[in-house]
């Protein structure tokens, strides 16, 4: 009931009521569809398709990123309808048929949610083929965190030695899944708060380099690592700069999101590299270092002076405005089943047991192989390795 009562407040708000007496309504609103929405769709969309992961493991990889892209189109929907937030997303189109990696200045801790309708705008197919790099502890959010480790993403403590072996595992995984992914790789390695930007000034003082009032210095050993071993498996062919800003409230923290505060506009900015164009070795190093200069001079720019991003590269720009019913199928479904599936669990005994079985395989998974994504890589390398065994007996 409560969920229905919130879904009923939300759509007068969103057709009759665009006010700030609402935002914070809003605000409770968009956590609780959030939330419900992706608990409900891993438990009844993602978890009964496991068995293919062990059966079938490139058809679950096609079901299950689509099935996790459908799902991110939902927040993408909330965001512009209820809230109103504008994108403006300029520069040249992402190919999603190349495996590439996707960097990204990191203003605030939920850029890869804004990211998402910027991708959205360009192609909305980049949404089951971007795979992000994210923070470790965001595997264990019930719902959203079970769905992208189902959607393979990459989780990383911030520690290079322990975060190597993680992803040569899964950059081995994308590409022998013969899938094409973005790697969505966050180069300054957290978001811009008050301790990283300390930190951040530190590093810069002790090295002799200039602090950075809208940039963190970025990580270079982490994305020479990536790049040489997406080189090595020969899946990568670009690397896309994406450089994000927003017009008005900066949305830092879940908290001021719980309180309905969203931006009024997002700006996003891609500019494509050739692998050709990027130097190996220690070079690759430095060409990061002085886009990030780059970078922190677009952004002083912006924020003091025009609040635009001039268009990189093809110089492309998407209308502010979405269009088609995407949107507004997503909206309906992830409403419509939330509720149906609600009422099936308050009602039925045998979908009780089923929503518990879901939720142990989750949480064992969490406990014992630090999460589903390494069950479905060992499920994985295990088939992988049989098949190896076979052909070798029979050569």
């Amino acid at each position: 009931m409560t969920l229905s009562l919130l879904c009923s407040l939300l759509l007068l708000n969103v057709f009759f009521f665009q006010n700030d007496d609402m935002k914070v309504l809003k605000g409770v609103a968009f956590i609780v569809l959030v939330f419900f929405s992706s608990l409900l769709g891993t438990i009844f969309l993602l978890f009964p398709l496991i068995p293919l992961a062990w059966i079938a493991p490139k058809l679950w990889r096609l079901a299950a990123d689509r099935l996790v892209g459908f799902w991110l189109t939902f927040p993408c929907a909330l965001i512009e309808w209820v809230f109103g937030v504008n994108f403006r997303v300029t520069g040249d189109l992402i190919d999603r048929d190349e495996p590439a990696i996707l960097i990204m200045n990191h203003r605030t801790r939920l850029d890869w949610l804004f990211s998402w309708n910027a991708l959205y705008k360009m192609d909305p197919w980049l949404l089951t083929s971007e795979k992000i790099s994210l923070k470790a502890p965001l595997k264990m959010i019930p719902g959203a965190g079970w769905a992208m480790s189902s959607g393979c993403y990459i989780f990383l403590d911030r520690n290079f030695e322990k975060d190597k072996p993680i992803l040569e595992r899964i950059v081995k995984y994308y590409s022998q899944s013969g899938n094409k992914y973005q790697i969505l790789l966050f180069a300054e390695g957290t978001d811009k708060g008050e301790r990283a930007t300390q930190l951040s000034h530190a590093f810069a003082d002790k090295n002799g380099l200039p602090r950075y009032e809208y940039v963190l210095h970025p990580r270079t050993t982490g994305f020479r690592f990536l790049m040489d071993m997406m080189k090595k498996e020969n899946y990568i062919k670009n690397v896309y700069d994406l450089t994000i800003a927003y017009s008005g409230t900066i949305v830092d923290t879940e908290k001021k999101l719980l309180g309905g505060n969203f931006p009024d506009k997002v700006h996003l900015d891609v500019k494509k590299y050739k692998l050709d164009d990027i130097p190996a070795g220690d070079g690759c190093e430095k060409w990061l270092t002085n886009l990030w200069e780059t970078k922190e001079k677009r952004l002083k720019k912006f924020y003091e002076e025009e609040e635009r991003l001039e268009a990189s590269g093809d110089r492309f720009e998407w209308p502010e405005t979405t269009s088609g019913i995407g949107y507004f199928v997503c909206f309906s479904f992830w409403v419509v089943a939330s509720l149906l599936w609600i009422g099936a669990i308050y009602s039925l005994l045998w979908v009780k047991i089923y929503v518990t079985c879901a939720i142990v395989f989750y949480i064992s998974s969490l406990r014992f192989y630090n999460g589903a994504e390494f069950v479905f890589l060992n499920w994985f390398e295990a088939r992988s390795n049989r098949h190896d065994q076979e052909r070798s007996k029979t050569e």
